[in-house]
């Protein structure tokens, strides 16, 4: 679109580790806990109240902060968890892994995103108004024997007065790059989800070439997490 410009951000390399209770507890509240790895800083994420508004803009609740002791005491109070009792030098040599473990909870999913940052910013305003971020993600899921990758570009609105410009540059990237741009509604975490429970199906790894995702694949994908047997 004409009247907007693309900035150049860094790019990043991120690890995504998701958790949640055996009982699956947190899924139930619609509550995703997740340890994100940039570099060498670790933050802890929670994201809840998910719904989509307008159409194909989610809204949802989120918060983050660094990894420390503070933080899991925090979120074992707010969610609801076992507070873990040890000291901070303990604490400081654990694998996050541990520390999550005896809070009762384990991994459910682990992925890995090449990504590619943009601000989108309104062309020639002084000084700058960033309406949006675009990041161009190429996503690797890891189900322990089979890596199962795509592609995504996903706009996040700065304001939420901002969000009818960002449904008209979507309706827009979508419309010149048609077919091979196809709009998704569902987040990373639940598609990750989708595909492996898709995995254990002959007639879903048939959609895999060398672990990357054909257009039919995203069809299967949409399918089930519509039906909503996750």
């Amino acid at each position: 679109m004409s009247e907007y410009d693309l900035k150049p951000k860094p790019s990043q390399i991120i690890q995504d580790t998701y958790y949640d209770t055996k009982e699956r507890f947190l899924r139930e509240k619609r509550i995703t806990l997740r340890i994100r790895r940039i570099d060498d800083t670790l933050l802890l994420s929670t994201k809840s109240d998910i719904r989509r508004i307008a159409g194909e803009i989610i809204q949802r609740r989120e918060m983050e902060r660094p990894w420390s002791y503070a933080s899991i005491r925090a979120l074992a109070r707010s969610l609801k968890l076992y507070i873990p009792i040890m000291s901070s030098s303990k604490f400081q040599n654990l694998p996050v892994s541990r520390v999550l473990m005896t809070m009762g909870l384990e991994v459910i999913q682990e992925r890995r995103t090449y990504r590619e940052p943009r601000w989108i910013v309104i062309r020639d305003k002084a000084p700058v108004s960033v309406l949006a971020e675009l990041a161009i993600d190429h996503v690797a899921y890891d189900f322990g024997d089979i890596s199962v990758r795509l592609s995504e570009i996903e706009i996040e609105a700065k304001a939420v007065r901002s969000l009818s410009k960002v449904r008209e540059i979507a309706d827009a990237l979508v419309s010149k790059y048609s077919p091979s741009l196809q709009q998704w509604f569902h987040g990373k975490f639940v598609t990750g989800l989708a595909i492996e429970k898709l995995l254990k199906t002959k007639a879903f790894r048939s959609s895999l070439v060398n672990g990357d995702l054909d257009p039919e694949a995203f069809q299967l994908i949409d399918h089930v997490i519509q039906s909503r047997r996750l």
